[in-house]
């Protein structure tokens, strides 16, 4: 199957012009994902994780090695890639339709194609009757499937996902998980997911990614092979899941961490 991401062999240096003094972020990773595949990364702060989705957003470009897209090298930001933080970063004084139709200012949409868009994908989140309302008058979870809504009405093929869930309470995480599961799977979207939560990375996904600590590469990568895939809370009741998060805290070496 041919793969919607590539990083080939990516290597990232940041220097300090003043100081002379540089920093590695990455070296020598390489993984792919296939289309429709969820991907999770997980690793030490500071391994790269973030910078991997900028480059792979093409916000900037490795050092060394390349980034593929549908087998192309991504030289800048590209229409096709959608990015949803940690923080929904809804503008306040937009309403929710207002800012679902942000990304689609940029695309060749009349006002009324704009609106229609906007408001099917609020439908689809379940956030239609709140059209008109604005961000300080939704609660964290409903601001979040309002992100989701913006990023999803441009169709992208590609979604960068840094750590979307990790500002929730335990209830409303769980809820927004199952409910992006479905989503995502009914879109056909691919997305690279980055988390520090292990149970986070296993439930979501059908692969994971593990990186060492700084300069960050690939020490383990292994699929997630349990059913419920639209259903993480489902799939968290599962027996197996607690032995790929025991995997996963041996990849990482969190027994030796000190609290």
């Amino acid at each position: 199957m041919t793969s919607r991401l590539d990083l080939q062999n990516i290597t990232k240096v940041f220097s300090d012009r003043k100081t002379g003094n540089s920093v590695t972020a990455v070296t020598d990773m390489s993984f792919s994902v296939a289309p429709g595949e969820l991907v999770a990364v997980v690793g030490p702060s500071g391994c790269g994780k973030s910078t991997i989705l900028n480059m792979v957003s093409g916000l900037y470009g490795p050092t060394e090695g390349q980034v593929l897209i549908d087998g192309e090298k991504v030289t800048g930001t590209r229409p096709e890639v959608g990015f949803m933080l940690q923080k929904d970063l809804l503008l306040p004084w937009r309403s929710i339709v207002e800012n679902v139709e942000f990304g689609l200012e940029e695309k060749p949409f009349n006002k009324a194609e704009r609106r229609k868009r906007a408001l099917a994908e609020l439908q689809r989140m379940q956030l239609a009757d709140f059209a008109d309302s604005y961000p300080h008058q939704l609660s964290g979870g409903m601001r979040q499937r309002a992100a989701l809504a913006r990023t999803l009405a441009i169709e992208p093929e590609l979604v960068l996902l840094d750590e979307p869930f990790s500002a929730l309470d335990a209830q409303t995480k769980l809820v927004l998980q199952r409910h992006f599961a479905r989503t995502i799977a009914d879109a056909g979207v691919t997305c690279v997911l980055i988390t520090h939560d292990l149970n986070e990375a296993v439930i979501m996904s059908d692969r994971v990614v593990v990186l060492s600590g700084r300069p960050g590469r690939v020490v383990d990568e292994f699929e997630i092979d349990l059913p419920h895939r639209t259903d993480p809370l489902q799939r968290s009741l599962e027996p197996q899941c607690g032995v790929y998060v025991k995997r996963l805290f041996d990849a990482l070496h969190l027994e030796n961490e000190d609290a």
